[in-house]
């Protein structure tokens, strides 16, 4: 906050009456320290201005608090050559000289009371300029302007208050700025600075209470572009991502003084709520009117992307994130996430493109190497792309975890039989169907019963013999072992699974003369499935 707010409520009131509402938008966004904002609605509005010389003051005063003081000065220089009579470009110039270290910025301070004599607002903004300069070696002067605006209005006005905030704010004494913030609003509880500041500042210890007054302020300002902006912002940051998302549509939809990163804010909290299309609209909006420099052409991409992706527009989305990458500079771009990498990157797996996804997986996981997630993605995308060295390297990265699961166990192993299976070197690819085994057993190792990994295994085995010779003999009995001692309503679930078990049980067996395994086998495959002729007449065969 530091010196956000100083000289901030110097003029508000006594400028509503002489700018239409939208120069008024800018200076509200000036009041609360919004500096590039407010510069952005002034420049959009300065026709509407009818009185230059206020608008001069303050395009000098957001050049002042952005520390430019020779733009500042030529403004307020400016200002003075407008209209002479307006005093507060002379406590402009003032300011401006103090701060620079000359103390004759004071003798414009008396210019301007000369012109508006016991101007309790005048008072503050000298009291605001004196703060600026040095708040210890001019606090008594301070002091003196507060107090004399005060008995000039008997009771005190609410921009005293204001700036005493403003001042506490500086010094980082939230608990003083608070209450008077809080005195000010009292005062005028349709004071918009007022208002926002004191919710700005209840909102660290009471969200409720300063939602409230935002609510309670919008009814009396219903076209103020600060106090809609300011409510749906709270609303966002209280996570109340339905409310805001209606409270910025409202915003934007009604006032021409908003800006590109509301409409991205605005797309983004549709995404929260889940409405995908009113998402990808008023992000589609928001990219047709900007250019790739636009610092809100990223984000406008990227809800576009995601929404498209909830869609199950993969070819679409893919399309945009290609656009939306096309402007990463580098890997440390700060105007992408690694969420951005995953979406991307599962958009690109889902439309049948392995190899790119598995780059984009992968600079995921550089970025968030503790991300097991991201891991197993990248291990399955290589797997797919039969990059198998990548693969292993990243399913071994998940097996070191202590958060892995059996089925990653399990996943190495296919990832392995794939190798092997792809590999035409016999010895590299028996190494490979040993290693397969090898991890299906390390998974069978919690539940030898395990119906689904031994069906596994028994593929594995299976894939491994150039034709049946037994390899997977004993885990077929087993899997057929653990599908009988099911119940038997569970039993039906897996008939197909036993019906592969004992098939090659009873292949195996009538192709080393045992006719009578043969037959065992191929009638409990009947049991399994009654209605299969072919099978009754081999069984009829045998029987012979």
């Amino acid at each position: 906050m530091k010196m956000k707010f100083l000289f901030a409520s110097l003029l508000l009131g006594a400028s509503v009456s002489v700018f239409a509402q939208g120069f008024k938008d800018g200076i509200d966004f000036y009041s609360i320290g919004d500096y590039e904002n407010a510069k952005t609605i002034l420049d959009r509005n300065i026709n509407s201005a009818t009185n230059k010389s206020e608008a001069f003051y303050y395009y000098g005063m957001i050049d002042f608090k952005e520390g430019q003081l020779d733009a500042a000065k030529a403004n307020f220089d400016k200002g003075v050559a407008a209209d002479a009579s307006y005093p507060y470009n002379y406590v402009g110039q003032g300011a401006v000289m103090l701060k620079q270290g000359n103390k004759a910025g004071e003798d414009l301070f008396k210019e301007a009371r000369k012109l508006a004599k016991k101007d309790a607002k005048l008072e503050v903004a000298i009291a605001a300029a004196y703060f600026a300069a040095d708040p210890v070696a001019y606090d008594k002067k301070i002091e003196k302007c507060i107090a004399d605006a005060r008995k000039w209005t008997k009771d005190g006005i609410v921009e005293t208050y204001i700036c005493e905030g403003d001042m506490s704010m500086a010094k980082n004494d939230v608990g003083d700025a608070m209450g008077k913030y809080e005195m000010a609003f009292t005062k005028d509880e349709t004071n918009i600075e007022a208002t926002v500041k004191y919710a700005d500042t209840y909102f660290q210890v009471n969200k409720e209470l300063a939602l409230a007054k935002l609510h309670e302020i919008i009814k009396a300002h219903p076209n103020s572009a600060l106090v809609q902006r300011q409510l749906a912002e709270k609303l966002y940051q209280n996570g109340d991502f339905a409310e805001a998302a209606e409270r910025y549509g409202k915003y934007i939809t009604s006032s021409n003084n908003h800006f590109d990163k509301d409409e991205a804010r605005y797309a983004q909290l549709l995404y929260f709520a889940d409405k995908f299309d009113e998402c990808y609209k008023v992000a589609s909006a928001l990219k047709a009117k900007i250019t790739p420099k636009s610092n809100y052409y990223v984000p406008a991409c990227r809800m576009m992307m995601y929404s498209l992706e909830n869609k199950a527009q993969w070819e679409d989305a893919v399309a945009i994130g290609k656009e939306m990458f096309a402007q990463k500079k580098g890997a440390n771009d700060d105007n992408f996430n690694y969420k951005d990498l995953v979406m991307y990157a599962k958009a690109l797996e889902e439309a049948k493109l392995p190899e790119e996804a598995m780059k984009y997986y992968d600079e995921a996981i550089q970025a968030n190497p503790d991300n097991l997630d991201l891991a197993r993605n990248l291990s399955s995308q290589a797997a797919k792309a039969k990059v198998f060295d990548k693969a292993i390297y990243y399913g071994k990265k998940v097996l070191e975890s202590d958060k892995s699961v059996n089925k990653d166990l399990v996943n190495m192993a296919l990832i392995y039989q794939e190798k092997a299976v792809a590999d035409t070197v016999p010895e590299t690819k028996a190494a490979a169907f040993a290693e397969a085994i090898s991890y299906i057993n390390k998974a069978l190792e919690a539940n030898p019963a395990d119906i689904v990994n031994l069906y596994y295994k028994a593929g594995i085995q299976t894939a491994s013999e150039p034709k049946n010779n037994g390899t997977a003999l004993e885990t077929m009995q087993a899997l057929a072992n653990a599908i009988k001692a099911l119940p038997a309503d569970q039993q039906p679930a897996y008939k197909g699974t036993l019906c592969y078990a004992y098939q090659y049980i009873g292949l195996y067996y009538n192709g080393v003369k045992n006719k009578q395994k043969a037959l065992e086998a191929f009638k409990l495959w009947l049991e399994a499935d009654p209605e299969n002729q072919n099978l009754q007449k081999v069984i009829e065969s045998l029987s012979k």
